[in-house]
């Protein structure tokens, strides 16, 4: 009974009412709510409109974005799966382009099939214009096309930011006969200044021959309104397909021949200037003929190795980076599977969900009907063969992202509607 009663004190106040979480010192509340998913931080917004603000608010979400990149947020944010599918029209059609965003939901078996989440962009132009997905930061997708347009978006938020356009193509530094042409886009945390930013890499080429001349990159201060261009530029070219944000910083796998197989070429957006992050040494030492993969997996960056055993099959390793100061790699998984798609993965991209890792088959060699997507489950080392819902679209993508609490509502002026499956036209 003695214990009941400490117990009955040690909860309730003098006047006999529960206490509530903002009872608490706010900075303990704050130490709290850090350490919570972004899934539990959304419900605890309907809680009371102290909380909703408190988590809204520009300055905790900044907090909470530097936790996860510094890696103090000991939470592990569950992956998310999202189709980019892609539809542009057919010789003689309506040049009308349209673009969707459809979350999806594995069950860890066969079955793929479509979630809450759905958006749709669409545009018509005189002429057809190619989309493409260039990265995705947390739950934040960019979207650009060819003619240098670029769309930020928060599909779960049904948020759309129009990043500011330049007169980039006007340079004349390489002459009247060059031209620019925008390749590779990139979004980190600077976690001196807590702001986010886009860095912009283009192209310098010569129309007649042509060929590159040089390259050019730019950073946008996510909120502002102007491209600055900075005097560090890659020192090759990138990979759209292969890549990643992590640690706050942006990541290229650059595939290459020779002796050496593969690089990591960074963004540091603290220092805005491009960088090598080193691989694995077993991996650059190794004579495999084998595919490299580049993903994010439970925060950490990670090499995804696959190769061809001679007896069938196929054997997948795991390299996940432990220490981003000392890029210090360690080999977590090396599996052995029964199934060896007939181009080996090799043009295909890899993400992380929920219980493992998954592979696009952009080659079409796993496609029996319908976009085919390859899932690894890592708890027990099983293969599935499944089919993306999206079967009429003429191109799709699977992706994998993770919440955040950033809105695009505190970076300008947005180009959406706030109702579900609501379309987006420009």
């Amino acid at each position: 009974m003695v214990r009941c009663k400490r117990l009955r004190r040690q909860y309730y106040n003098g006047n006999e009412n529960p206490r509530q979480l903002m009872d608490l010192p706010i900075d303990i509340v704050v130490k709290i709510l850090l350490r919570l998913p972004v899934e539990s931080l959304c419900r605890i917004r309907c809680v009371s409109k102290t909380l909703l603000n408190k988590v809204d608010s520009l300055s905790f979400v900044r907090q909470y974005t530097l936790s996860l990149v510094t890696g103090n947020n000991h939470v592990v944010q569950v992956p998310q799966l999202m189709c980019f599918a892609y539809t542009s029209p057919s010789d003689g059609e309506e040049d009308t382009t349209s673009v969707t965003l459809q979350s999806l939901r594995y069950d860890g078996g066969t079955a793929l099939t479509k979630g809450e989440y759905t958006f749709t962009h669409s545009t018509s132009s005189p002429f057809h214009t190619s989309y493409s997905i260039c990265f995705v930061f947390y739950n934040l997708l960019c979207m650009a096309w060819e003619d240098g347009h670029c769309l930020l978006i928060n599909p779960l938020r049904r948020e759309v930011l129009i990043l500011p356009t330049d007169s980039i193509e006007q340079l004349t530094k390489y002459g009247p006969n060059s031209e620019v042409h925008i390749g590779w886009y990139g979004m980190g945390f600077d976690n001196i200044t807590n702001t986010y930013k886009i860095v912009r890499i283009s192209m310098i080429l010569s129309k007649e021959p042509y060929s590159t001349l040089g390259m050019l990159a730019h950073v946008l201060v996510l909120g502002t309104s102007s491209w600055r261009e900075i005097s560090s530029v890659p020192p090759c070219l990138l990979n759209r397909a292969y890549n990643i944000c992590a640690y706050g910083d942006m990541h290229w796998l650059v595939k290459a021949g020779g002796a050496i197989k593969s690089h990591i070429i960074s963004f540091d957006f603290k220092n805005e200037e491009f960088c090598w992050t080193p691989t694995p040494p077993t991996l650059q030492s190794s004579n495999r003929d084998s595919k490299l993969h580049l993903l994010t997996l439970r925060g950490s960056m990670a090499i995804v190795e696959t190769f061809s055993l001679p007896e069938g099959g196929m054997n997948v390793e795991i390299w996940v980076m432990k220490d981003y100061a000392k890029k210090e790699w360690a080999r977590e998984y090396n599996i052995n599977v029964d199934m060896r798609p007939e181009f080996e993965l090799k043009y295909a991209t890899c993400g992380e969900w929920e219980h493992g890792i998954f592979f696009n088959d952009l080659d079409n060699s796993l496609k029996s009907n319908g976009i085919a997507i390859f899932f690894l489950d890592l708890r027990c080392d099983s293969i599935n063969l499944v089919t993306c819902p999206l079967e009429t679209e003429q191109f799709s993508k699977i992706m994998s992202y993770s919440g955040s609490l950033i809105s695009l509502r505190d970076y300008g002026t947005l180009g959406y509607t706030n109702e579900p499956n609501d379309e987006l036209v420009t």
